[in-house]
């Protein structure tokens, strides 16, 4: 419990300190949002070698660096939402494509590795499962990931371009990360304390419905005090305002929770099914960067969706 505690207080010094940045550049919280994608991208592809669904961990880990650059083209030449849609879906087949290449091109090395892992079946078949595998984790979790890094550009798409002089960029990004971590903290400390059925005990035995309820409180509250926080800006209010209204901040902090703990259920899921109990070492007392962040690309992804609605 001791070394949790340590781990935790140096993330979230870690996150002040990358929010604090923010300030000065956006960069230094794109740099963060990368090497954390470039991680958990690692970690996901090695657990699902684990459950035996095969991919190719090196398309995997270079595919957060490549989409992020991507955006910064996109960013840079004003592109229409639905063109990043575009751009996503092509770098997917893209990789597909060359990881089903790459399997048939290097038959000798995919053979030893279908001996090593006794595999029965024609290299051709093996290539397209390693290839349908490879492109389940560039979805999960680097386009996930890719939600904080448009938000955190939200300037530069031109949906929103009549509100640069206020900070909307800033309050979604802190919406995303507090209603992740409060619903978090708090699903854990009342689970703990009142306990009572469980929530899912076939993937994750530890939660209880207890814990859920007092989660999605917490997440409200933290929709609703990041909005405090922000409502001292009267031009924030403003455009806030004539975009949106206190039921939008509900709902941030209503279905952000939710979707969080889904996305908390979800990573648990798969490591249960590959029989590890985290996804990493790299936090300790924590386990990986997926372990983290479970909740927050799954929340992250319903903001970017929701600010595409407002705006």
């Amino acid at each position: 419990m001791k070394t949790r505690l340590l781990t935790s207080t140096y993330i979230v010094i870690a996150l002040i300190l990358a929010f604090v940045s923010r300030m000065l550049t956006p960069y230094i919280f794109d740099f963060v949002i990368g090497a954390l994608a470039v991680i958990g991208a690692v970690e996901v592809g090695r657990v699902f070698e684990r459950s035996r669904q095969f991919n190719n961990i090196y398309l995997v880990g270079t595919f957060p660096a490549v989409l992020f650059v991507g955006y910064v083209i996109a960013f840079n030449n004003t592109w229409f939402w639905q063109h990043y849609l575009f751009l996503i879906i092509g770098l997917v087949v893209f990789y597909f494509i060359i990881c089903f290449l790459l399997t048939i091109i290097l038959k000798k090395q995919t053979i030893r590795e279908m001996n090593k892992y006794q595999i029965e079946e024609k290299t051709s078949v093996y290539a397209l499962k390693k290839s349908v595998n490879t492109s389940i984790i560039l979805i999960y979790p680097t386009v996930l990931f890719s939600a904080l890094f448009i938000i955190n550009h939200l300037f530069d798409l031109t949906i929103s371009v009549d509100y640069v002089d206020v900070p909307l960029d800033y309050y979604f990004l802190l919406t995303v990360f507090l209603v992740t971590m409060i619903t978090d903290s708090l699903a854990m400390v009342i689970g703990s304390l009142v306990k009572g059925p469980k929530l899912c005990p076939r993937i994750s035995p530890n939660k209880t419905i207890s814990g859920a309820v007092g989660g999605l409180i917490g997440g409200v509250l933290a929709a609703f005090v990041v909005y405090w926080l922000f409502s001292i800006n009267s031009d924030f209010v403003e455009t806030f305002n004539s975009i949106a209204s206190l039921w939008t901040v509900a709902a941030l902090g209503v279905f952000g929770s939710i979707i969080s703990q889904c996305g908390d259920i979800f990573a648990s899921y798969l490591k249960r099914r590959a029989r590890v109990k985290d996804y990493g070492t790299i936090f300790p007392g924590h386990g990986g960067v997926m372990d983290r962040v479970d909740g927050l690309i799954f929340n992250a992804g319903f903001v970017l969706i929701y600010i595409l609605i407002l705006l």
